[in-house]
């Protein structure tokens, strides 16, 4: 297949991992990133790199869906709890989306996958579900064909975890129970690359191969990092995700749609070949903060 592709969010995790099939197939793209370390980690993949933010600097993205006959985003605000930027979820997933997608719309690009996540639309109450819907929801008005893939949750986003087990400590809100199949950044952009090739249409809940319940996958990460598992009730986790709000809001939206996520079902169509315990094994514990 030959095809001019548009990247967004292409140093991301997910991003990368995209990038990387891209080349492996031979498909010529364009990537964006907002940032100079992010142009970096492009370099081996494209030469054509925009490094701009289209969320505050909208001028700046002027035709950069010119020339593509599709685009990919996988832009989005980091939800990780030990990362932090100034920017609301509503300007990167909402607002910094839909600029490029007035580009689209003017260039005329014919086709669009957008990775969003499983709850969109299920729960505007939380800001980062209800801002992907805010976007899909000006996609799908658009006459542009295209696919919303809702991945349950990925591996990347269970990093948190990880750094906390390094730190001794995994903490599990109420009793556990609730399962996820959650899928490696790997397989998940496999999936973006075969929507891609086959110009799938519609909307695709996205998960791994396996279903564990939260109990479960912090057992494994107990027995890849040696850590204690600490139980937290509903009641604390509450508190504590009402707290941060006086503080930092985008820490408050993280931490309060992290306690729901991790008390609730999240399980969608099983895809890809990569377990959590192989993932795990693969992390580099010298390179968590």
């Amino acid at each position: 297949m030959s095809s001019s592709v548009l990247l967004l969010g292409a140093s991301g995790a997910l991003g990368l991992e995209i990038a990387k099939r891209l080349k492996r197939d031979l498909i010529p793209f364009r990537a964006q990133t907002s940032s100079q370390e992010g142009m970096a980690k492009l370099l081996p993949y494209t030469n054509d790199i925009w490094v701009v933010d289209p969320a505050n600097n909208p001028e700046e993205i002027k035709d950069i869906t010119l020339g593509v006959d599709a685009v990919i985003s996988g832009m989005g605000k980091s939800v990780s709890l030990f990362t932090s930027s100034p920017d609301t979820f509503n300007e990167v997933d909402h607002v910094g989306n839909s600029e490029v997608l007035l580009d689209a719309l003017k260039n005329k690009v014919p086709y669009y996958i957008y990775v969003s996540i499983k709850e969109a639309g299920h729960n505007d109450d939380f800001a980062i579900p209800k801002n992907h819907k805010k976007f899909e929801d000006k996609l799908t008005e658009t006459e542009i064909p295209h696919c919303i893939l809702r991945p349950v949750g990925m591996f990347s986003g269970l990093h948190d975890l990880a750094i906390m087990a390094k730190r001794n400590m995994i903490p599990i809100i109420g009793d556990g129970e609730a399962r996820t199949n959650s899928i490696s950044q790997d397989d998940m952009a496999e999936v973006v690359i075969t929507t891609l090739k086959n110009r799938t249409t519609g909307v695709q809940l996205i998960g791994g191969p396996e279903i564990h319940t939260r109990f479960e996958m912090a057992e494994m990460i107990q027995d890849r990092f040696g850590a204690k598992i600490v139980k937290i009730p509903k009641t604390i986790a509450d508190i504590g995700a009402f707290l941060p709000r006086f503080f930092d809001k985008n820490f408050y939206d993280k931490i309060n749609f992290f306690k729901y996520i991790t008390t609730h079902d999240m399980i969608g169509d099983k895809h890809g070949v990569m377990t959590f315990k192989q993932y795990l094994q693969g992390i580099n514990e010298n390179d968590l903060p």
